[in-house]
């Protein structure tokens, strides 16, 4: 037998007494066929087996749990968002918890939206106030703004040459109704620049303006004129 386990026979004899000792009982006779199990060594072996199952259940889940601390949190969020937030946001977090690795899905709003409905990622960050049955929690508010190379006179802005690029639906009818307000009608098209940085350099250019929600901070990385656009009763667009 101690063989079989790979332990010399002293060290099996002085474990068995241990456990004899422990449970006061005999767990072994010696027979013409050799060292047989008494029915209380049965009973103990049998449970042993089981308890021995019970702990490698135990560490396999503990293995999971960990590995799936140590997993990948993909994470769905507009351009603009993860452009100007959400590098400090994931750093705050992994500080918090090195192990965590990310998986980011740069997309527009409407189309983060679009997942959210499917179930296909389990957190955004998404520009607007959509409705439908999901948790969210407000996180920051960005005004809207004209963009220009040179100061504006808002009534020939009707008359100058708009630049517009990819964003999402929200953010195209909060424009839209203020452009109706204050002007009637709708604002008239111009360039498609396709992504907004390529929209930056146009305007650069002094090609022409366009009109958008721009987060804190983007002052000072682009030396662009920024006229807020106000409702009829004084109020930010946001």
């Amino acid at each position: 037998m101690a063989n079989m386990l790979y332990i010399s026979q002293p060290s099996l004899t002085k474990k068995i007494r241990v456990i004899e000792e422990e449970f006061n009982v005999k767990i072994v006779d010696r027979t013409s066929k050799g060292v047989e199990f008494t029915k209380e060594g049965e009973y103990l072996a049998k449970k042993a087996e089981k308890y021995l199952k019970f702990l490698e259940n135990i560490k396999n889940d503990l293995k999971s749990y960990s590995e799936e601390l140590k997993g990948v949190i993909t994470v769905g969020s507009s351009y603009t968002f993860s452009k100007y937030k959400l590098a400090d946001l994931l750093f705050d977090y992994t500080e918090q918890d090195p192990v965590i690795s990310f998986d980011v899905v740069n997309e527009q709003s409407n189309n983060l939206f679009r997942m959210i409905v499917e179930d296909k990622i389990g957190m955004y960050f998404i520009s607007g106030d959509y409705e439908g049955s999901f948790n969210k929690n407000l996180v920051k508010q960005d005004r809207a703004y004209i963009v220009s190379k040179e100061p504006i006179n808002m009534d020939e802005l009707p008359y100058m040459k708009p630049i517009d690029y990819k964003t999402n639906d929200k953010s195209k009818e909060l424009i839209e109704k203020w452009w109706s307000e204050k002007y009637g009608g709708s604002q008239p098209t111009g360039t498609f620049a396709g992504y907004i940085d390529f929209a930056w350099k146009l305007i650069n250019k002094g090609m022409g303006y366009t009109c958008c929600f721009l987060p804190d901070g983007f002052e000072k990385e682009y030396d662009f004129e920024l006229t807020p656009l106000i409702d009829k009763k004084g109020n930010p667009y946001k």
